[in-house]
Formats: structure tokens, C-alpha cells, sequence
């Protein structure tokens, strides 16, 4: 398991990582050093070179100083044999070329070297000197690489002689080679020891998220008011350590949302159970009339009608939480809806005094599903009837804003206290059962939310205590297309 973990999943990258890295800083140590070191040699070559020439120069200014004209190539091969055991000499091979580009002499240890390329010589007795890499035999026989050095020595203004100077090139080759040796052990060697401290370093990053882990084995639906301590740094630790907290203080509220309404259905449903129980327990139990069964058979139908209300809003919470509830999407004048939803509102309104008024006079089309849209606006009305005073107002109202049509349900009611107004669209929130009204808001905040949502619209609350409250909604509008 553990090659399967994030700990090793780290740890592995950062050792490829490391070594892609080392790589190429070896692979740039290498081509320097060996740039390096083919320049030393390469001046160590021109430097001889230099001194032969000058040498050579001043020996034959000599020689012609003594004696009459003695053949360039005899002045140069006494020098050669003068010089022979010069240690500045003996560590590289000196030949002289004539300007066909053959030896007039050479050093005793020169090996073969195989000629320069014909263009190359070329270049030469134009003026240029050039460097070469040939290979060549040396004096036991063996096959070797040499660096060469080719100068051309001018006198009166053209090539006299060509002065060659060769090194093998074998240190360089040899260095080289140690080079990559040592590269080559180094490098795996530095990737496992840097594993060590790259173990720790994961060790250290995981610490906080094993905290985590072991907070979060303790947190069951009985516990979970524990909170994950959060790192004092602003990294994906603390983000991650900040949403954990989130994720649990929404499943603490969702828990006990859930609970308050297992008992709040609990007993609403068994409210009129009970009721209807005890209607048909006394009707069984005596002689009635007529009308006095008529008046429990109708007292029976109000409390089904109570049941058929509250199964109705869970199946509609259940579908839309499913994404199964199927919407006729068609052009719908949202004006004419309104006025509709207003009208089905009068009633209870007015068994409560409460004037019901609507400012509607912009039409506006928009798309959606007529029944669900009125169902919508019936539960916010409704809403805003149950929790306002006698005598009260409830105002509805719509007009455009921004691509959107927005409609805003106001009531002059007992209102909400501000740290509510984030839950009341929860679906199983019920508000602060000390306030004067004792009725919850039930399901209906919850099927418009749902309904807004489908819509792709949103809705929104604002209130103050004992001012009343203001929903709004917005709903996309509907362009000719």
C-alpha cells in the first residue's frame, strides 16, 4: 500500500525531479569541462607555436649573420636538433611544412599525423591558422588522437612555411573519462542520500493532513461540534483545514435540521391522526344525526386534506432533488401569472384583514413552467400572510432589471432575526420556535427555492425584526428567438 500512497507518490517525484535536474547539470558540466580543457590545450599549442616561430626566426637571422646562404630547410633541422631536448619542446610535436604542404622537418618523437584537408590547407597559406582534432600513429605504433595547431609564417608579405604543433589528446580524453565516472557514481548516490531528507520533507508536509485524518476518525453524527485545528499559514493546508470545518458545520446544521424535522412531521402528521381518531372514536361510540356525522366526516376530509398538503410538498421536495420533476417550458406572461397567483391569495388574506395589492403594470415574458412558477409565488404570498399582523400589507411587484424580471413579495410582518436569513431556504430549517408566531415556515421557502433554481433564477430574503420581510426573485426574460 504504501507504493500506492501520496507519501511515496511525493517522495518519487521529487527524486525524478532531482535527478532530471542533476542530469542536466551534469550533462552541462560535462560539455563545459571538456570545452575547458580542449582551450587550455589549444593555447598551450598556439603558444608553442609562437615560440617555434620565433626561434626558428632568430636562429636562421643567425646562421645567415655567419655564414653565406644556407638552405632554409638544413637551418631548421640544426635547430630541431639543438633543441631536441628542450623540456619546453618535449611535451608537444613540432613539424615544418613547406608551403605544398610537405614535412621539411620534424621533431624525432613526431608520429604520423594524417595531412589536413586540402581546403583546409588552403585557408592556411591564405594567412589563416586553424585547429584540428586528426588522428595519427604514434612512435610505438599505436593509434592516436592529437590536437593540432597549423600556423602559417609570413615573410614579405606571403606564406614562407607552414609550422605545425600537435599534442595527443589522450589527458584530455582520460580526464574525461574520470569525469564521467565520478558523474556517474555521484549522481545515483546523491539521489538516494537527498531521499533521506526528501522522506522527512514529506513526513512534514503530511504531518498537518494526518492530523486531519485522526480528527476526522473521531467525528461521527453524534460529535460533530469537533473542529479540525487550522495551521497558522495561508497555503492548501489551511484551505483544506477551512473546508473540512465548512463541510462539518454544514452537515452539524443538516443533521439537526434533519432532526427538527423528523419531529415537527412527526407531529404534524400525527395531529390529525390523532384528531381524526378521535372524531371517529366518538362517532362510533353514540348515536349521531345526521348532520353531526356529516360534521366529523368534514372535520375528517380537513385533516386528509392536511396529510395530502404535506405528502404533496415532500414528493415535490424529493423530485426536485432527484431532477425528476418534468417542466413544460412555454412563453408565459409572468404579469398575467402574478395577477392570477394575487387573485387564488385574496381569500386568506382577507380572513386576516390583510390588504393584498400588487403593482404589475410592465408586461413581461418570460420562459418556464406555468404551474410551478404559480406554485412559486402562491407559497411566497402565502408566507407573507401567515406572518403578518391583522390589518397588515402584503405587496407584490415585477419589472425588468438587468436581463432579469424581478419579482419582490414584501409583507409588513413579525420579520426574522438577521442569523436566520442564511437558513431559511434549508430543507428542513425551521425558525427560532421563540418568536410570537409559533407556525414554521414548513416546506413552501424550500419548493420555491427549488423551483427558482430550475428555472436558472434565484431568490433572495431580507428582514428586520418586527418590520416585516422582503423575497425576491429573479427569473431569466424571454427574448423573441
Amino acid at each position: 500500500m504504501f507504493f500506492r500512497s501520496i507519501r511515496f507518490k511525493i517522495l518519487l517525484w521529487y527524486m525524478l525531479l532531482l535527478t532530471a535536474t542533476l542530469l542536466i547539470f551534469s550533462t552541462i558540466l560535462y560539455g563545459g569541462f571538456d570545452k575547458i580543457l580542449i582551450n587550455h590545450l589549444d593555447d598551450l599549442l598556439s603558444s608553442r607555436a609562437e615560440g617555434v616561430a620565433d626561434a626558428v626566426h632568430t636562429y636562421c637571422h643567425t646562421k645567415d649573420n655567419g655564414t653565406s646562404a644556407m638552405p632554409f630547410k638544413d637551418m631548421a633541422r640544426d635547430w630541431v636538433e639543438e633543441k631536441r631536448k628542450d623540456p619546453e619542446l618535449m611535451k608537444v610535436f613540432v613539424q615544418i611544412l613547406d608551403t605544398k604542404g610537405e614535412r621539411l622537418v620534424a621533431s624525432k618523437a613526431m608520429p604520423f599525423i594524417a595531412p589536413i584537408d586540402k581546403s583546409d590547407f588552403e585557408d592556411v597559406l591564405s594567412g589563416e591558422d586553424s585547429f584540428d582534432t586528426l588522428s595519427g600513429v604514434s612512435e610505438e605504433g599505436r593509434k592516436k588522437r592529437f590536437r593540432v595547431y597549423t600556423r602559417p609564417e609570413i615573410e614579405d608579405g606571403k606564406v614562407a612555411y607552414v609550422i605545425q604543433v600537435a599534442a595527443p589528446i589522450g589527458l584530455v580524453s582520460l580526464a574525461m573519462r574520470n569525469l564521467l565516472f565520478i558523474l556517474l557514481i555521484l549522481l545515483p548516490l546523491t539521489v538516494l542520500l537527498a531521499g533521506i531528507p526528501g522522506v522527512l520533507l514529506v513526513g512534514l508536509t503530511l504531518k498537518p493532513v494526518n492530523s486531519m485524518i485522526n480528527t476526522l476518525r473521531h467525528i461521527t453524527a453524534e460529535n460533530l461540534k469537533l473542529k479540525i485545528h487550522i495551521p497558522d499559514t495561508k497555503d492548501e493546508v489551511k484551505r483544506l483545514a477551512d473546508t473540512f470545518n465548512d463541510m462539518i458545520d454544514r452537515l452539524d446544521r443538516s443533521f439537526s435540521s434533519q432532526q427538527n424535522f423528523i419531529q415537527d412531521i412527526s407531529y404534524e402528521l400525527k395531529a390529525p391522526l390523532v384528531m381524526l381518531k378521535d372524531e371517529l372514536t366518538a362517532a362510533m361510540g353514540k348515536d349521531r344525526s345526521k348532520e353531526e356525522c356529516n360534521e366529523v366526516l368534514k372535520k375528517s376530509l380537513e385533516e386528509v386534506d392536511r396529510f395530502s398538503i404535506i405528502i404533496e410538498d415532500l414528493l415535490v421536495l424529493a423530485k426536485f432533488d432527484n431532477s425528476q420533476m418534468p417542466l413544460e417550458i412555454k412563453k408565459i406572461n409572468l404579469t398575467k401569472l402574478l395577477e392570477e397567483a394575487v387573485k387564488n391569495m385574496k381569500p386568506p388574506a382577507a380572513q386576516k384583514d390583510i390588504a393584498l395589492s400588487s403593482f404589475l403594470q410592465e408586461t413581461v415574458i418570460i420562459d418556464g413552467d406555468e404551474d410551478q412558477l404559480k406554485k412559486l409565488f402562491e407559497n411566497l404570498i402565502d408566507n407573507a400572510i401567515k406572518y403578518t399582523y391583522r390589518k397588515g400589507k402584503v405587496i407584490i411587484s415585477a419589472h425588468r432589471d438587468e436581463g432579469h424580471a424581478k419579482i419582490t413579495v414584501s409583507d409588513t410582518g413579525v420579520g426574522m432575526p438577521e442569523d436566520e436569513l442564511l437558513y431559511i431556504f434549508d430543507r428542513f430549517y425551521q425558525i427560532n420556535k421563540s418568536r410570537t408566531n409559533k407556525q414554521s415556515f414548513g416546506l413552501g421557502l424550500s419548493i420555491a427555492k427549488s423551483i427558482a433554481d430550475s428555472h436558472k433564477g434565484r431568490i433572495t430574503a431580507e428582514s428586520q425584526m418586527g418590520k416585516g420581510s422582503i423575497f425576491t426573485v429573479y427569473l431569466p426574460i424571454s427574448y423573441p428567438g
